[in-house]
This record gives structure tokens, sequence and C-alpha cells, in this order.
């Protein structure tokens, strides 16, 4: 299955609320907010991915996962939204 990731925008104000709710709903998907790699040492890390952001696995093809994520975060969270989806073939993180 591909790995995705998934930069989310709510419009306006949000309410701590409504992430949550987001949270929640991206995590149905296999979406979660941190990834598990290496340090520059080599040592096991797990890091936490700037706002709005997720990572994980699922079994739709890019498109596809973002309309089920439109209609879903549009229906659950907030109308006004923005969504990128990416085929992740490999990433690399830094703090």
């Amino acid at each position: 299955m591909p790995n995705f990731a998934v930069r989310v925008q709510l419009m306006g104000n949000p309410t701590a609320e409504e992430y949550e709710t987001l949270h929640a709903l991206m995590a149905q998907y296999g979406l979660i907010r941190t990834v598990d790699g290496v340090d520059a040492n080599g040592n096991p890390t797990t890091s936490t991915l700037p706002h709005g952001t997720y990572y994980g696995t699922n079994s739709y093809e890019a498109g596809s996962l973002r309309d089920a994520l439109r209609v879903a975060i549009k229906a659950k969270v907030q109308q006004n939204i923005s969504l990128f989806v990416v085929d992740a073939k490999t990433w690399a993180f830094g703090q």
C-alpha cells in the first residue's frame, strides 16, 4: 500500500475542538501526525510533523484519498478547507 503525506488547512479561526476532530478523522484513514525514523546519529526517533501535516499508509490512490478526505473533513470538521495529498515513496525530516 502507498504511503501518503497530507496537508490540511482549516481556514478562518478553527477551534481546538475542530482540530481534535480532524486528528481523529485523519487517524481513521491511517494518517497520523508523527513519523518514526532515525536521527543524524542513527538513533531511532519519533518526530512530530508540522501543524496540519499527516503521514501514513492507505490503500487509496492520491486523488481518491483526496476526494474521500475532502468529503469527510467538510462533513465533520469544517467546509472551508485546503487539502494537499502526496504519494510519498521516500522522505526525510529535520528540525
